[in-house]
């Protein structure tokens, strides 16, 4: 379908499509790639002791040196942060002859394949359109690109779960990431295997801990999320994105981390800088200014794990810490602060794709801060994309808005089923080790596998009537997420989502959009730029 035709589509046209939620989210506007949301002159550049002023009665020895030649940011700090317009992990190092940024990918796409046309990073189609043509070969399906699409909920469980597939950074070069080399010694990739165990155990643990921890604060939150939406009132439409999504996300960021109100404001600006997306690649200067973040955050981390020892609260941080051995700090701080020193590119911190069911016994201040970053730089952006697919999947479904309006109660089960019908994080890459067989299909080594999550949560062998968004569906099964750190921040969306679902449905008997609703581009990440409606019963 050409969307250019629907140019003048608004949401006022959603209530009389709402007997087929894929026709509406397929023929929503395509509008212009946003602009970034920050703009930054090489002038704009804080001083380099601005990155310590948390960590001032730290030794000067442990401190980042401020010196001219500007650092890699640590990867533990990165994860996640490429989540834009580009599938995960793929980046543009892979435009060479293979990658989805090649001119032979260009060309498969035009020509129909269908896994090709979802790598296209500006891809504006029906994803869920694709994912039910593949579905006709069968639960796997086998690309013109090389790679093996797994579209069934089974399959992808034990994809994600055999340790036999790995992750991998590109699509492009798998046999060069992943030779059968052993990975004996930390020097090999910056990474020992029991530093990868340890961030998958802080991971679970902290998505364990998070919906106790965040209960406490309900009430506040419940209050800000009310503010939020008072503001606009006299206003002609409020973006539900910029306006409520985001910044209701980063006042539950602060209430679970127990944030000071000395630096609430600092925080605020370090979500803004490495919470939002940044639609294509990053310039030069926003590249720099995410470091400076990432150098602030840690800092931040640093001085609130020494304060929790001293006088824990009921915070995240503190729950972590409580679980540390006290005598570990100073090795702890010193392995931190040489993350963030590191001057060589490095790796994302691996995680196990399965569940995992350790306790952080010795959680490390180092894994504390990878739970604050991966919160931050990637749970925040799904937590605000999930509200928005939950608001569209709402307004393509005005029976199930009215079932939440007369029963505020299920706001959990419309984040949860939301987190089903339309999950932010669409698919995810795995690279097997060794020849395997997949659902038939026999997986040479160093193969491609897409775990199409989204496609899963659709399977209909596991949901009944996949397509439709149904506040009644049972729970039984769980949702796929490619790693720990995934798991976390579906934890968080999912928790915040429902308390601001309860509040929209609380206020507004009616969804009635204002102005164009955006989607982001790309399908790597599934959620709205801008979702503008009015704020008036």
């Amino acid at each position: 379908m050409n969307l250019m035709r629907h140019s003048s589509l608004t949401w006022d046209n959603v209530d009389s499509r709402a007997t087929n939620a894929n026709r509406v989210l397929r023929e929503w506007p395509s509008l212009p790639t946003p602009p970034p949301q920050h703009t930054f002159t090489p002038g704009d550049r804080r001083p380099a002791s601005a990155a310590a002023r948390y960590v001032q009665s730290e030794p000067r020895t442990l401190r980042a040196p401020a010196d001219s030649n500007r650092v890699q940011r640590p990867a533990w700090l990165a994860e996640g942060k490429t989540m834009s317009t580009r599938p995960e992990g793929i980046a543009p190092s892979c435009a060479g002859s293979s990658g989805p940024h090649s001119m032979r990918w260009k060309i498969l796409a035009r020509t129909g394949d269908s896994v090709a046309r979802l790598l296209t990073p500006n891809f504006q189609g029906d994803a869920y359109a694709l994912y039910e043509r593949m579905r006709t070969q069968g639960p796997v399906h086998r690309s013109r690109t090389g790679m093996l699409a797994v579209l069934s909920y089974d399959g992808g469980s034990r994809v994600l779960q055999d340790p036999r597939f790995r992750s991998c950074d590109s699509p492009a070069r798998p046999t060069e990431t992943y030779a059968p080399t052993p990975r004996a010694t930390p020097e090999a990739d910056g990474h020992c295997p029991s530093q990868v165990e340890r961030y998958d155990q802080a991971y679970a643990a902290a998505a364990e801990l998070l919906p106790s921890v965040l209960h406490q604060y309900t009430d506040l939150i419940d209050t800000t999320a009310d503010q939020l939406l008072r503001q606009h009132t006299d206003a002609d439409s409020v973006d539900l994105v910029d306006d409520f999504a985001f910044p209701l996300v980063v006042a539950c960021l602060s209430a679970v981390l127990g944030i000071p109100s000395t630096a609430s404001s600092r925080f605020s600006t370090l979500c803004d800088i490495l919470g939002r997306p940044i639609y294509g690649a990053p310039s030069a200067v926003q590249a720099e200014a995410a470091h400076d973040a990432n150098e602030d955050l840690a800092a931040l981390v640093i001085r609130m794990e020494r304060e929790r020892r001293q006088g824990p609260g009921s915070d995240l941080i503190s729950r972590l810490t409580a679980s540390c051995g006290g005598n570990r700090t100073g090795n702890d701080l010193t392995g931190l602060m040489d993350h963030v020193q590191r001057r060589a590119p490095q790796e994302p911190p691996r995680t196990r794709s399965g569940r995992s069911d350790v306790t952080p016994e010795n959680s490390s201040l180092e894994e504390i801060a990878a739970v604050c970053s991966a919160l931050i730089i990637s749970g925040l952006d799904t937590a605000v994309c999930l509200f928005g697919n939950a608001v569209a999947a709402l307004a393509a479904h005005p029976d199930q808005w009215q079932t939440l309006r007369t029963t505020p109660r299920l706001a959990g089960k419309a984040a949860e089923e939301a987190l089903r019908f339309d999950p932010p994080h669409q698919f995810t890459l795995r690279v097997s080790s060794e020849q395997i067989d997949v659902a038939g299909h026999t997986v040479p080594p160093h193969s491609g596998i897409l775990v199409m999550l989204a496609a899963a949560h659709r399977d209909p062998h596991r949901f009944p009537d996949p397509a439709r968004f149904d506040l009644a569906r049972s729970s039984r099964l769980g949702h796929l997420a490619a790693d720990g750190a995934q798991k976390l921040a579906n934890t968080l969306a999912q928790l915040t989502g429902e308390i601001a679902l309860r509040t929209l449905a609380s206020r507004l008997p009616l969804l009635r959009p204002a102005r164009q609703a955006a989607r982001r581009p790309g399908r790597a990440v599934s959620g709205f730029a801008h979702l503008p409606i009015r704020p008036t019963a």
